[in-house]
C-alpha cells in the first residue's frame, strides 16, 4: 500500500489528499467548537459592568468565517433581541455564502419580527445575489407566512428582477384536508363544477390567498399598482421590457 502511495490514517489505508482533507476538516471543526467556547464567554462578560462594552465591541466586530455556525446559533437561542442584533451584526460584516444562507433564513423563519427584519436589514446594505436567490426561491414553498415574508425582503432589496416571479405569487393556491362531515351533506366546488357529496371520511378543497405582501412589493418596486390583476401586472411588465411596443404574445 506503501508502494501505491497511499498512508496509514485513522485505521486505514488513505491518500495523502485525502489525509490532508480529513485534517483540514478537523482543525475547521475544533476552530468552531473554540469560537462557540469563546462566543459563550463573551455573552457572560456582556452581564459584566466593567467588562461589557469591550464584549459588546467584540461580538459585533467579528469577522472570522469560522464563527458563523455558532453566530447563527446564538441568534437562535439568544432570549434578548439587543444581543441577537450583535450576532447578526457579526454575520454581516463576515459576509460568506455560509454567512448570508444563515441570515437569510433567519429573515425567513425566526419566531421574532423584529428579528426577521434586522436579518433582512443586514443583507440590505450589500444586497448579495446569494440573498436575492434564496428569497426567490422561498417564493415558491407551500407557506404563505414565508412567501410573504420572502416578498418583503425582496421589495426591501429593490432588485426589479423580483418582479416576474412576485407577479407569480400574487395569489397561491393551497389544497385544505376537511375532517369528516359525519353523515352530513356538503357541497364542493371545482373549477367549472359543483356537486354534494355525503357523510365519509377527511375531504380536500382548494383555498385561493391573496399575498397582501406580495403586492405590497410589487408597488415598491415598480411605482405602480394593479391590485390583483395578474394579468395587468404581466403586459405592463411586457411593455416596460419591449418600449418600442413589441408584444411577444401576439406571435
Amino acid at each position: 500500500m506503501k508502494a501505491r502511495g497511499l498512508v496509514r490514517h485513522t485505521g486505514r489505508w488513505r491518500t495523502p489528499q485525502e489525509v490532508w482533507l480529513l485534517e483540514q476538516r478537523k482543525n475547521v471543526e475544533a476552530a468552531q467548537r473554540e469560537w462557540a467556547d469563546r462566543l459563550e464567554r463573551l455573552r457572560r462578560d456582556c452581564q459584566d459592568p466593567t467588562r461589557s462594552s469591550v464584549a459588546i465591541a467584540s461580538i459585533r466586530e467579528i469577522d472570522d468565517p469560522l464563527a458563523v455556525p455558532a453566530l447563527s446559533a446564538a441568534v437562535l437561542s439568544e432570549p434578548q433581541l439587543r444581543a441577537r442584533n450583535w450576532y447578526l451584526e457579526a454575520l454581516g460584516r463576515i459576509g460568506t455564502s455560509d454567512a448570508i444562507a444563515s441570515l437569510v433564513a433567519i429573515g425567513l423563519d425566526h419566531a421574532d419580527a423584529e428579528t426577521r427584519i434586522a436579518a433582512v436589514e443586514q443583507l440590505a446594505v450589500e444586497q448579495p445575489p446569494l440573498a436575492t436567490a434564496g428569497f426567490l426561491a422561498a417564493l415558491q414553498g407551500p407557506d404563505n407566512a414565508r412567501i410573504n415574508r420572502a416578498a418583503e425582503a425582496l421589495g426591501r432589496f429593490g432588485d426589479a428582477s423580483a418582479v416576474l416571479p412576485l407577479i407569480a405569487v400574487l395569489e397561491t393556491e393551497h389544497v385544505v384536508v376537511d375532517p369528516g362531515t359525519g353523515g352530513e351533506i356538503s357541497a364542493t366546488f371545482t373549477p367549472g363544477q359543483g356537486g354534494l357529496s355525503t357523510g365519509g371520511g377527511p375531504t380536500q378543497r382548494r383555498l385561493r390567498v391573496r399575498n397582501e405582501a406580495v403586492l405590497e412589493a410589487l408597488v415598491r418596486l415598480t411605482g405602480t399598482n394593479f391590485e390583483w390583476r395578474a394579468d395587468a401586472w404581466r403586459a405592463w411588465l411586457a411593455s416596460e421590457q419591449n418600449p418600442d411596443g413589441f408584444d411577444p404574445r401576439r406571435s
